[in-house]
């Protein structure tokens, strides 16, 4: 399992991220501030009429609209439930907004990540901060959100209202607070690390669950089941303990909350009965304030119950907003190659510190070449390849492409100008002309089917309903691996690249269709600069260059027929392969 994270954001960054969803809907938004502030002024209006009531029965007033009152009572709860419905609707449109930005962005940073950064942090690592953490801040943007922006308006009204209906017993209503605050910063930056932890702790657990899953075979081959399975047992252990700090933080917190919220009542109603009796309040007054401060405990309570969301929140939204800090994000600046030369000037790679895979590799193949890379299993052909198109950066040296460094290509410049087909192409959930369109969205029906039957894939997509139109992928057409390479080379033929590589992109393919894919390939990308990983050496002998590596050095340059006569690597490669033996096991020259 790979121990390469993302980071996650700070404080900072997160607030930033926050203003900018919210400044981006601020109409919306404004829209739900006003809603809900009419219909919490609103809400203040019964606890009013009915202090009035009462203070008028303890007073005996003669001539008081009683149902008058009533009837305004019932009007305002009937208004006000109109107005909340409204906002909450727009509430819940807000919400949604800002998580479908949220989402937008998230995914758009992940997918500019450079292919070696996606392989080190690995896959689980990515799907859960773009799963489970989304569906962790999911309810807090659509509900708490909105919920919070109601508590806190009718909060301050009430408080407000309250002093209006009697600047001495107003006060009552804050001696909770502060419990609250006091209890609330206790436990705020805890329960933060904690959620942040247990987020992770799912994280590592679902890149253990994936990977078991993705090597299957190997873990059947080697007999990995066990020490696989006591693995995933200790990442759910780690998981679950993560999952309980949160939870016993909460309930440490939230009886405290509750006592700041619940007291204001007791010394309301005590305090109010003693002002009366010495004359400095009215019972009706008493009785508003009463019901003000009750009506506090509601809103209160969702601020204590969405507080503990929103730490959660707040620790997957840090993950999620992280990924757009990282570093790899710069974008690069640099001149658009002037033909299709490839150099590799002294460039040395490794995967680990003191371990090169390739090193001091020097090779010049000129544009509109064919060049072959072969060597036995492990000599560096693929990283080699990786290193030529940009997908893995050098660790020393550089490669020129038309005379530019390729490190300083944007990654489109880069994509358009380089393309890497391997033995694994993903074939995405649409139809085959889809498929295709990818890479050239204007492509006709006719050229998307050219390039079909070129590679021999209509041959099984005319069968399909619909043809060209007819969808692949899960629950539809799934292409074997063989079908799938045909598919990839396709959209090669369909708008080639000036610079291709190959790395077994015909693997999956019977001797006879890669023959003839071969000969395709060779008609169709005539002048365009092809570099090909050989594992067949028929195929290399057809090359104008092929570069024999051998223990992460290139060890030999030259034709078929210079290199037979040199009698070194390559020769001996060749009586292997000529023999018919397998040359993946063949031992490093």
């Amino acid at each position: 399992m790979s121990d390469a994270t993302l980071p996650t954001a700070d404080n900072a960054r997160i607030r930033t991220e926050v203003l900018r969803l919210l400044r981006s809907n601020r109409g919306t938004l404004g829209a739900v501030v006003c809603l809900y502030l009419v219909a919490v002024a609103v809400g203040l209006v019964p606890p009013m009429l009915l202090g009035d009531v009462v203070g008028s029965i303890a007073h005996r007033s003669p001539g008081f609209p009683l149902d008058l009152a009533v009837v305004g009572i019932a009007a305002c709860v009937l208004l006000q439930g109109v107005l909340v419905f409204f906002a909450r609707k727009s509430a819940f449109r807000l919400g949604e907004r800002v998580f479908a930005d949220l989402r937008e962005t998230f995914v758009s940073r992940v997918l500019r990540m450079p292919l070696q950064r996606v392989e080190s942090v690995g896959t689980g690592e990515i799907l859960s901060r773009s799963t489970n953490d989304m569906e962790v801040i999911h309810e807090v943007v659509r509900s708490g959100l909105p919920e919070t922006v109601a508590a806190l308006l009718t909060l301050v009204l009430t408080v407000t209202a309250s002093f209006v209906a009697n600047p001495l017993l107003g006060w009552t209503v804050l001696v909770g607070v502060p419990i609250i605050v006091v209890a609330t910063r206790r436990y705020a930056k805890r329960l933060r690390k904690a959620y942040q932890d247990e987020l992770a702790a799912q994280s590592r657990l679902s890149t253990l669950v994936l990977e078991t899953a993705q090597g299957a075979q190997v873990v059947e081959a080697f007999d990995l089941g066990g020490r696989r399975g006591r693995l995933i047992a200790s990442g759910v252990a780690e998981a679950r303990d993560a999952s309980v700090t949160p939870v016993d933080l909460s309930a440490r917190w939230f009886p405290l909350v509750q006592i700041g919220y619940f007291l204001p009542l007791v010394v309301t109603a005590g305090v109010g009965a003693w002002m009366v009796g010495i004359g400095l309040a009215d019972v009706g007054e008493v009785t508003t304030v009463v019901l003000y401060t009750q009506a506090l405990i509601g809103p209160l309570d969702d601020l204590a119950d969405w507080f503990d969301e929103f730490q959660s929140g707040s620790a997957g939204l840090a993950r999620i907003v992280g990924v757009p800090e990282t570093p790899w994000e710069i974008e690069k600046s640099g001149p658009e190659p002037v033909d299709r030369s490839v150099v590799v000037e002294g460039v040395t790679f490794a995967y680990k510190p003191g371990r090169p895979v390739v090193e001091d590799a020097h090779l010049r193949i000129e544009r509109g070449t064919r060049t072959a890379i072969v060597g036995p299993s492990g000599a560096g052909k693929t990283t080699l390849a990786l290193l030529m198109a940009g997908v893995q950066p050098a660790s020393q040296g550089r490669i020129l492409v038309g005379g530019t460094d390729i490190a300083s290509f944007p990654p489109s410049v880069l994509r358009r100008h380089i393309a890497l087909v391997t033995q694994e192409d993903h074939v995405f959930k649409r139809s085959a002309a889809a498929n295709l369109r990818l890479f050239m969205p204007a492509a006709t029906d006719e050229q998307v089917t050219a390039a079909l039957e070129a590679t021999g894939a209509m041959s099984w997509i005319s069968q399909l309903d619909g043809g060209i139109d007819a969808e692949l992928g899960e629950e539809a057409y799934v292409p074997t691996p063989a079908e799938s390479q045909q598919l990839a080379l396709a959209r090669i033929l369909l708008n080639p690249p000036a610079i291709l590589i190959l790395d077994e992109a015909t693997s999956a393919l019977p001797r006879t269709t890669q023959r003839r894919l071969d000969d395709v390939l060779r008609r169709s990308l005539h002048g365009h600069t092809v570099i090909q990983i050989a594992h067949k050496l028929d195929t290399a002998a057809q090359a104008d260059q092929i570069i024999a590596m051998s223990g992460g050095r290139i060890a030999e340059v030259g034709s078929h027929d210079e290199l037979l006569r040199r009698d070194d690597i390559y020769a001996r490669l060749w009586r292997v392969w000529d023999t018919g033996s397998s040359l993946e096991h063949t031992p490093n020259a």
